[in-house]
Order: structure tokens, then sequence, then C-alpha cells
């Protein structure tokens, strides 16, 4: 790794957050209250939600706004409904912990996640303390990840780029958009479907 790295960036969900609040909100609520209100059976208000979801597609801002989709179905709930509803499911992976406190006193910690902010301050309250900053780029920038906002992060850390190490688990996301913007990345693997010189599968693999 380089040896200018002062900033260490992690993405949240599938990186330091598992997947299970995210199933449980998108996957089994909202198909729950669409069957509900539609007469529909579960497994068909699931397959109808997906497909509304990839309709839209990860590129989309839409995508990742719960409100948007309350909306969309037309729904007879709010955010802060199905948030208290799952909120205690919330937890982190067991390497996180340990990976946070080795590093904390050696770089600045930051969160760069495309959840909206309103999801990171849930998802992070255990593990807030050892972030110095936090960036949404949808709330933030109004932006999915693109090299751009990894450049605008780096501007408002007065850093260059090649300064910034990004942590992810999402192929184009977490490690070719940083890279595009002269970033350090490195992949979690977390499924063990890749390896490389920048891939890992566990956040204790890390050698910074």
């Amino acid at each position: 790794m380089k040896e200018r790295v002062t900033v260490v960036s992690f993405d949240v969900d599938g990186t330091l957050v598992p997947m299970e609040f995210n199933n449980l909100v998108w996957m089994e609520e909202l198909p729950a209250l669409i069957a509900e209100k539609r007469g529909m059976s579960l497994e068909d208000a699931r397959i109808y939600t997906i497909s509304e979801y990839e309709k839209v597609g990860e590129g989309d801002l839409r995508w990742y706004e719960m409100n948007h989709w309350i909306d969309h179905f037309d729904l007879d709930t709010t955010f802060e409904t199905i948030l208290s509803k799952y909120e205690s499911r919330i937890k982190t992976f067991p390497d996180v912990m340990p990976t946070l406190e080795k590093l904390e006193n050696r770089y600045t910690l930051i969160l760069t996640t495309a959840m909206p902010r309103e999801f990171l301050e849930v998802k992070i309250r255990t593990i807030k303390q050892f972030f110095q900053f936090d960036f949404s780029v949808i709330s933030d920038f109004k932006q999915v990840k693109t090299p751009e906002s990894y450049l605008t992060i780096c501007e408002r850390l007065n850093i260059s780029p090649s300064e910034l190490l990004h942590i992810g688990d999402h192929w184009e996301f977490d490690y070719v958009a940083p890279r595009e913007a002269g970033a350090n990345a490195i992949f979690l693997d977390r499924q063990r479907k890749r390896v490389g010189d920048f891939v890992i599968h566990d956040l204790e693999e890390l050698e910074l």
C-alpha cells in the first residue's frame, strides 16, 4: 500500500454491517405491505417489488430512498415506522471492531456510503466513535458513488486522492470508482469469488 495513505474510508452495507437489515426492509417488509394492500400473495408481491426496483436500478438516486418507494407503492406507513421495527436487528461483522481498533490511532477513518443519511445514522450507532467524518454521497452530494464523489470527498478533507484508501464490497462503486479518481481501493469479497492483489475476504486481512 502506498506510504502516503493518511485516510482510510469504509463502505457500510456489506462491509461493516451485514445486509440482514436491508433484506428485511426491502425484500420482506415492503413486499408484505404491498401484498396486504393489493391482496396479493407474498411471493407475487416480492416478484413485483423486485421488478419495480430493477426498473430504476442502483445507478438512480431513487433506488436508495425509502420515501420514494413508500410513495411509489402508495403504502400506508412511514420511514420511521419501518426503521423502528427492524432497528434492533442491525449489527456489525465480527471483524469490524478489531480492525477499527487497530487502525484508529494510525489513520483518519471515514465512512463513504450511498445510503441516505437517515439510514446511516442508525446503522453506525455502535461504531460512530471510530470515524472522524461520514459521507452519504446520496444525501450530501446527490450522487451515487462515482469518481467525482471520491474527488469531492478528497477536496472536503483537503487531501490528494493518493492519500485516500477506500474499502468496500461493491466492485464498481467501491473499487473501480475510487481507482478512477486516483485513490487507492481494496475490494472486500466476503463471498470469496475473487482473488487478487487488491482483494481481501475479511477485514482482518488488511495489511496497512
